[in-house]
């Protein structure tokens, strides 16, 4: 896939962003609904739970976590085909839409979105760390424990999604067998029935039930629009993936939905009733609230479990994708390792656990920032190339995705005008920019499509790269 540098550009590919082979896939249904089941129980759910029910009922909250993350998958079964299909990651499937340089403007903007996250989660689990040392041994120092649980994520993404997969596969009965106890343990503890907690909460009403879908939506919208990075490892075979595509979506779609609802329902669940029952919507002073009373060395598995559960989230969930974005854009900088490394320490320099308490005011304005940047790639892919890609022109200086000196600046423009129209329903912000940038993309690509190539003849060599088996060298194809 390599090309010469005088006349078709200068090549993009390295070892880290290649698209990966039939051969060299690993993930199944069952180990994608590991990941997304450990990625699920997260502490930001159980945050931004407790954080609703001063508007909500427990039990609204639940149903508000469900339609939202299902809205999440049903966006996820259209922006997972290009990478199921021709094995790509996320910064390098946005090249066609916006450009070879372009598509550094949106990407950028995820990226950060995603390090934001990373940096938050990290911050989570170091404090689950320093109350664990401060209950054992009276020592605390929180921003030790930032950097050396940094430092161990960077580590566990250096081994890329395969070592995730078989850590979720580990993490996800652990942590849904620890949460159901703590469930437990709550409603003894206070004396009530599940029944009688559903109904608690929503003292002071008043926020839109769609706002609270929204948030849920805003809380997986950086994962879902980046799920390339993910599912270009997951096994299709060359049949099944040239002529069953929609069978293939659907089956990864709904590995997808059983990995991610039930899981964040549980643990909305625990934040929620944690909020109503203790007062106290931080995960890591609930536990020492509602377990500390029973047993000290319960309280300590429990942080415990809060530490599993933001270790086995952050890696594939915040750090995969910049990692990418980084050795995908500057190739000849970038390896996957130093790609992470970098990510790593961007996310902790934001210090982004300074905006705790408008968790879900973020997770909004998350939602809204990512629904036209998913509707402009579901609609380049589907209606405006209907599934045909050239990866030789994607890792390529000069192709068919060069359009004005690599820049398409009509998709960035809609971009820039799905986003406004959606800050104009600010209780349907994502729906709103996907919704936006679907209707305004495909007719301002067929007038782009009057002056650069939507096609390529070099889509012919797609089939005989992605078939080739693993030999540890990237094949060449002029």
């Amino acid at each position: 896939m390599t090309t010469t540098e005088d006349q078709q550009g200068r090549s993009l590919l390295n070892e880290s962003n290649a698209p990966t082979r039939y051969a060299q896939r690993s993930v199944g249904p069952f180990s994608l609904a590991a990941i997304w089941f450990a990625m699920a129980i997260q502490v930001a759910i159980f945050i931004a739970a407790g954080q609703l029910t001063a508007s909500f009922q427990v039990w609204q909250v639940i149903v508000a976590i469900a339609a939202g993350c299902t809205i999440a998958v049903v966006v996820v079964f259209f922006t997972q085909s290009a990478a199921i299909r021709w094995g790509i990651n996320f910064t390098v499937a946005a090249r066609m839409p916006f450009g070879i340089r372009g598509s550094l403007i949106p990407i950028v903007v995820k990226a950060l979105l995603s390090l934001f996250w990373f940096g938050f989660q990290t911050w989570l689990g170091a404090l689950a760390l320093d109350e664990i040392t401060r209950i054992l041994t009276g020592f605390s120092n929180l921003t030790l424990w930032v950097l050396i649980f940094g430092a161990v994520q960077v580590v566990t993404t250096f081994y890329g999604i395969s070592f995730i997969r078989w850590m979720n596969i580990f993490a996800a009965p652990v942590l849904l067998a620890m949460g159901v106890f703590m469930v437990y343990l709550m409603l003894n503890g206070a004396g009530v029935t599940l029944g009688e907690v559903m109904s608690m909460g929503g003292e002071t009403p008043g926020m839109p039930f769609s706002t609270a879908v929204m948030i849920f939506v805003g809380g997986w919208i950086a994962v879902v629009v980046s799920i390339h990075d993910i599912v270009k490892e997951c096994k299709v075979s060359p049949s099944e993936s040239r002529e069953g595509r929609v069978k293939s979506d659907a089956k990864y779609a709904a590995a997808q939905w059983w990995g991610m609802v039930p899981a964040s329902v549980i643990f909305g669940f625990i934040g929620a009733a944690s909020m109503v029952l203790v007062g106290e919507w931080n995960p890591v002073f609930a536990i020492t609230k509602v377990v500390g009373e029973v047993s000290v060395p319960m309280a300590i598995l429990f942080q415990v479990f809060v530490l599993l559960a933001t270790w086995s989230t952050n890696p594939a969930a915040n750090l995969l994708s910049p990692a990418y974005t980084l050795c995908s854009t500057f190739p000849r900088v970038f390896s996957f390792k130093t790609g992470v490394i970098v990510s790593g320490a961007i996310g902790l320099l934001m210090m982004p656990w300074q905006f705790a308490d408008t968790l879900n005011s973020f997770l909004n304005i998350l939602a809204s920032a990512l629904g036209p940047l998913a509707g402009i790639m579901i609609t380049d892919y589907f209606l405006v190339r209907r599934g045909r890609v050239s990866l030789q022109d994607l890792y390529r200086t000069k192709g068919i995705y060069t359009y004005w000196h690599g820049f398409n600046w009509i998709a960035l423009a809609v971009y820039v005008v799905a986003l406004a129209l959606a800050f104009l329903t600010p209780h349907l912000m994502f729906i709103t920019g996907l919704v936006a940038a679907v209707v305004l993309h495909y007719p301002a690509m067929r007038w782009v499509a009057k002056s650069f190539p939507m096609f390529s003849e070099a889509e012919s060599a797609n089939e005989e790269y992605l078939l080739e088996q693993e030999d540890g060298e990237l094949a060449t194809h002029q």
